[in-house]
């Protein structure tokens, strides 16, 4: 009976390792980011109506709306020139933390005439990025705040 635990625990261990070793080098090596659900609030013209996440390193934000259906997320880019920009039929989970991978990444900006007709894109030319605050407008009229 100890030596069947004893395997079982050595095989956990082991299967425990062929997953973390692949995602912490991924993640060293930048082919990984991982978005983290933050306590900050998404208004939609002064109503609180989404949630948050932000990636490690605090450079950009997915911001969620609730207010639709389908939900829409925006990906705010605090990385050289900023700008906001509309992640397709996806949206981001509402789980606390999330990979994305380098490959096939969502919010890339490419979409079909389908999604674009059902959509609120967002109006780049709008983004205000203060110390704890982003604000911008949508194609459709709508303020999108978020502060944290």
């Amino acid at each position: 009976m100890r030596s069947a635990t004893k395997v079982a625990c050595v095989a956990l261990a082991v299967l425990a390792l062929l997953v973390a070793l692949p995602l912490a080098y991924s993640t060293a090596h930048g082919y990984m980011i991982w978005w983290i659900r933050s306590s900050g609030s998404v208004r939609i013209d002064g109503v609180s109506n989404g949630y948050l996440h932000k990636d490690w390193s605090g450079k950009a934000w997915i911001v969620t709306r609730t207010d639709s259906r389908p939900r829409q997320s925006y990906l705010v880019s605090l990385y050289g020139s900023k700008h906001v920009a509309y992640c397709g039929d996806w949206h981001a989970p509402r789980f606390p933390v999330f990979p994305f991978g380098d490959v096939n990444q969502p919010c890339l900006g490419l979409f079909t005439g389908s999604e674009i007709r059902k959509t609120d894109l967002p109006n780049s030319s709008t983004l205000s990025i203060g110390s704890s605050i982003i604000e911008f407008y949508t194609m459709g009229g709508k303020r999108v705040t978020v502060s944290w």
